[in-house]
C-alpha cells in the first residue's frame, strides 16, 4: 500500500509494523499448517519436513543431499535424519554414480512413488482447506508477492531462479 489513507481501519495503527506482521503472519499460517499435517500423518510415519524430502526427490532427476539441502530449506542433520528414516521405511533408495563415487543421489523407490501419492493427495487437501475462500487471482497475487519476496532475500540472482523453478530448468524429471 502506497498510503495509509488505503490500509483498512484495523491495520492503521500498526502501519509503521506491517512489514513485521506480514512475515508474522506468514511463518504462523506456514507452521500451524505444518503442525496440522503432521499430527494427521503421525500414524503412518510421515511429517512435514519428510513429505517435503519426499517431494524434492521425487521431482528432481538425481537429487542430491546439497540439492536437498537447499529445495527444501531444511538444516542438514535433520535432513539427514529426514533421509535415513526414509531409506529405512523402504521409500528412497540412495545410489552412486560411476563417474563420481564421492556424489551420492537419491530417487524415491516403487514404494516411496505409492506413498508420496498418497501424502500428495493429503497435502492438496490441506492446502484447499487453508486456501478456502480466496480467489484463483489472489492467490496469484501472492505467488507474485513471494516471489519477489525470494527474489529480493536471496542476494544471488541464481539461487532465486533455482528455488522459483524447483531446482532449475531440465532439473525436473519427466511425468510418466
Amino acid at each position: 500500500m502506497d498510503s495509509e489513507e488505503q490500509l483498512p481501519e484495523a491495520l492503521k495503527p500498526i502501519s509503521d509494523q506491517i512489514p513485521d506482521y506480514l512475515f508474522y503472519l506468514m511463518f504462523h499460517a506456514t507452521r500451524r499448517r505444518e503442525m496440522a499435517f503432521d499430527e494427521a500423518l503421525a500414524d503412518v510415519g510421515l511429517n512435514m519436513n519428510r513429505l517435503r524430502t519426499l517431494s524434492v526427490i521425487q521431482k528432481l532427476d538425481g537429487c542430491t543431499m546439497k540439492d536437498l539441502a537447499r529445495l527444501t530449506a531444511i538444516d542438514r542433520t535433520t535432513l539427514t535424519r529426514a533421509v535415513d528414516q526414509l531409506v529405512e521405511q523402504g521409500l528412497v533408495e540412495r545410489s552412486t554414480p560411476a563417474g563420481d563415487r564421492r556424489k551420492v543421489q537419491m530417487c524415491l523407490s516403487a514404494e516411496g512413488e505409492a506413498f508420496y501419492r498418497e501424502a500428495s493427495k493429503l497435502n492438496t487437501e490441506f492446502n484447499r482447506r487453508a486456501l478456502s475462500g480466496i480467489s484463483q487471482r489472489q492467490q496469484v497475487e501472492m505467488l507474485q508477492v513471494l516471489n519477489r519476496v525470494i527474489r529480493n532475500i536471496s542476494g544471488d540472482r541464481d539461487i532465486a531462479r533455482e528455488l522459483l523453478t524447483f531446482g532449475g530448468p531440465g532439473r525436473q524429471r519427466a511425468v510418466a
